[in-house]
């Protein structure tokens, strides 16, 4: 009879078995994807209620930073585990 894991704890194994660079692209490719549907929504509300395009490019401002800021932690966590198993 082997050991099997509860799917949290094999989670955790295999997240810490992946490619840090991978993920670090995978995070930034989902980044990219939420400030497009975040676009997206802002322009449709713009054209709907005659907002400026002046303004809707503030709020993506606001968008990036917010998202920037949402990541920060696991993008420098992925950067650093990148730089320790690939000494230079």
């Amino acid at each position: 009879m082997g050991i099997q894991l509860r799917l949290p704890h094999l989670y955790r194994w295999v997240r810490t078995m992946r490619d840090p660079a991978l993920q670090l692209a995978e995070l930034r490719a989902d980044v990219s994807d939420a400030k497009a549907e975040i676009r997206q929504v802002l322009d449709k509300l713009a054209q709907k209620h005659a907002i400026r395009p002046k303004d809707v490019e503030y709020a993506m401002d606001y968008a990036d930073d917010m998202l920037s800021d949402t990541v920060y932690s696991v993008e420098t966590a992925l950067e650093r585990e990148m730089e320790e198993r690939d000494p230079v």
